[in-house]
């Protein structure tokens, strides 16, 4: 008997997680031009924050950009049907934590590049001054 209860708590945990694992695994597939437009969206953020400030040409890229974002959140929701909210499975979790950890190396990678970058701005624009005083 103690046999046919443990079968039967497996299938009641299988029965709880199936629908709550849904939304994680049960989704159309992600379109090809997906993964080279998140590109484009993140590179177009980058060169809109390089705009200098106090111009319109800013605020306009900024602003066309936020309604971009906006576009394509309401387009991935009615793609996805659900967007997934809770625990992910602890399949989908591994491949989270391995994309975060990604993540903190590129800012790892890209923070000293951007330091050397505006060490480098700052040294060509005091010679400019020096040139020009």
């Amino acid at each position: 008997m103690r046999i046919q209860s443990n079968r039967d708590a497996e299938e009641a945990l299988w029965q709880a997680e199936r629908p709550a694992a849904a939304p994680y695994v049960d989704y159309p597939p992600t379109p090809a031009w997906y993964p080279p437009a998140i590109g484009l969206r993140a590179a177009a953020f980058c060169l809109a924050m390089g705009i200098p400030s106090g111009g319109a040409r800013k605020a306009v890229a900024v602003a066309l950009l936020g309604m971009a974002e906006s576009g394509f959140a309401v387009w991935y929701r009615r793609y996805r049907g659900v967007l997934p909210r809770g625990r992910a499975p602890e399949e989908v979790r591994k491949v989270l934590t391995a994309f975060i950890f990604g993540a903190v190396v590129v800012i790892g990678v890209v923070t000293p590049a951007i330091m050397g970058h505006e060490r480098a701005y700052t040294a060509a624009a005091s010679s400019t001054r020096a040139r020009l005083a």
